[in-house]
């Protein structure tokens, strides 16, 4: 969850000072830890997730405050917790929490509301501020708690002894949204000369979209032999390049939102990278994408 993200790519950024080392570097040791957590079991997803969501909430609602907004922080922290240990409970114990603590978190959220209108003039914006970044930063990132919990057999490949299916869908994920990234920046750098959304992010361009949607394509092709999964060479090619279309979108969604509370990233925790927020974007949107595929095609 901590690698460039790659669609920031310009029509003449070539010319550009790129610090892709200042990345690579804060990535090497970092990406063991994340990695073995992943594979250890689904207790170590859990505490990744939420120690990665409770960053995420911090940054985005740090970022609210400094332009004006007033979410409500504390309740936030308790309820994205709460759908982080639900997820956690539902696969570990098999016990059906994550609804019913979302509905209760809707219901609470409201109730907080309630009691704090008469302090807050924009109880409002306050409310639906922090029940959005709840379901955006907690709940779809949980959604590595579901994946890491799919039993579904898989087929022989090259690491299949070493590896269980939810770790091989996690690597999917990743793999399909990280590469994808690396392709759109690298073809954006040299071929780009179409920008993709220039009022919300002038730096990506077409041509880098459609690097990054074959790489992603290609990735999706090869972790169906290499991790052995349940997939046909067209249902793994079309799955991956799903990182293609929804990574950036993911990307842009967050861009959109520092837009409009006029910041550039909303952290700066690792060197090259931005905040956490920034190098999660766009595996928000992929996780729960591939979870459902998984869920539909297996």
């Amino acid at each position: 969850m901590i690698m460039p993200n790659a669609t920031d790519a310009t029509a003449g950024s070539a010319n550009q000072p790129n610090p892709v080392w200042q990345r690579v570097i804060t990535v090497i040791p970092l990406l063991p830890i994340v990695v073995g957590a992943l594979w250890w079991d689904i207790l170590s997803v859990a505490i990744i997730v939420a120690v990665t969501s409770c960053y995420g909430l911090y940054e985005l609602y740090r970022s609210l405050h400094q332009s004006g907004y007033d979410p409500y922080r504390r309740y936030s922290y308790v309820f994205g917790m709460s759908v982080v240990g639900a997820s956690y409970i539902q696969v570990a114990y098999d016990i059906p929490l994550l609804t019913a603590v979302i509905a209760l978190g809707v219901i609470g959220s409201l109730i907080t509301a309630v009691f704090t209108a008469s302090d807050n003039q924009y109880a409002l914006p306050s409310w639906a501020l922090s029940l959005v970044a709840v379901l955006y930063i907690p709940f779809l990132l949980s959604h590595l708690i579901l994946l890491r919990s799919v039993t579904t057999p898989l087929h022989d490949g090259v690491v299949t002894p070493w590896i269980t299916p939810g770790f091989a869908w996690i690597v999917f994920a990743l793999a399909t949204t990280w590469l994808g990234d690396t392709f759109a920046y690298f073809v954006g750098r040299s071929l780009g000369r179409t920008p993709l959304a220039p009022h919300i992010s002038p730096k990506k361009t077409r041509e880098g979209s459609v690097g990054g949607l074959i790489g992603a394509a290609l990735t999706g092709l090869g972790c169906v032999y290499l991790l052995g999964l349940p997939l046909t060479p067209l249902q793994g090619a079309l799955l991956g390049g799903m990182a293609g279309i929804v990574g950036p979108l993911g990307d842009l969604a967050e861009s959109q939102i520092k837009r409009q509370i006029g910041v550039k990233d909303v952290g700066s925790l690792l060197p090259g990278h931005g905040g956490i927020l920034d190098r999660i974007d766009s595996i928000l949107f992929m996780v729960p994408i591939v979870y459902y595929g998984v869920v539909w095609l297996t």
